[in-house]
């Protein structure tokens, strides 16, 4: 997945919500059956637990909110939060100013991709796909990622044996002016990287002496013992 890709898309989302809801809450009831998706300009869209959206669910200037063991489509937010409790289940996931936490045993069956914001997942989430983040942190914990994970400015956390099938890259920013601060990997206790670490610049490398990475490009890990490495400020897990 290309991080560029993620502006025109939702763009194109902005657009298609003008003919939708606004000024509005849109609630779907615990154990209902949606056969469409939903949208909305400043509201909140709440699946309430159990229910069953076939479509997708996007909104501008509100938040999104999906009950234990909801399953819907596509999820896109520009400006909120996005929430999935145990055991919930989403499509595609995309946002722009937007903070994303993943309960229990949360499923995301493609992609992650979020411009300005955090991401954090609960042990037994599974991302069925690439995850990335512009200008946010990543705190994976107990989490299997199918694909990549990829970053430009923020720390990126893997604890509680979380895996990542593919790469872990921090990119280097588009235009940068040489103050962003560096991009920090930290691979947790009994985590698995089945790629490689890129670092396309400085930045600082991470690793217990607990988890299996391969190559490494661009850093040099440091090795550390115990639940995390001390002096290092990592983002904190959903359960935390």
């Amino acid at each position: 997945m290309k991080i560029r890709k993620l502006y025109p898309a939702l763009l194109l989302s902005a657009v298609a919500l003008a003919g939708c809801n606004v000024n509005k809450n849109i609630d779907v009831p615990a154990d209902a059956h949606w056969s469409s998706g939903t949208s909305t300009i400043n509201g909140v869209i709440t699946v309430g637990a159990g229910a069953v959206v076939d479509g997708g669910l996007r909104t501008i200037n509100g938040a999104i909110r999906l009950g234990a063991g909801a399953q819907t489509g596509d999820l896109t937010i520009v400006n909120g939060g996005i929430a999935l409790a145990d055991g919930a289940h989403a499509g595609k996931l995309e946002g722009v100013n937007t903070a994303v936490t993943l309960g229990k045993n949360a499923l995301i069956g493609a992609d992650v991709a979020i411009v300005n914001g955090d991401l954090r997942s609960a042990p037994g989430t599974r991302i069925q796909g690439s995850a990335a983040v512009v200008n946010g942190d990543m705190a994976l914990c107990g989490t299997v990622v199918s694909g990549h994970l990829s970053f430009v400015n923020g720390t990126v956390w893997l604890a509680d044996s979380s895996s990542v099938q593919g790469d872990i890259t921090a990119k280097q920013p588009k235009g940068s002016s040489g103050n962003n601060p560096p991009p920090v990997v930290v691979i947790g206790p009994h985590a698995i990287v089945g790629g490689s670490i890129i670092f396309e610049r400085p930045g600082q490398l991470y690793v217990s002496d607990s988890a299996v990475i391969h190559a490494v490009q661009g850093a040099t890990a440091v090795k550390f013992s115990g639940d995390a490495p001390s002096g290092v400020t990592l983002p904190k897990c959903p359960t935390d």
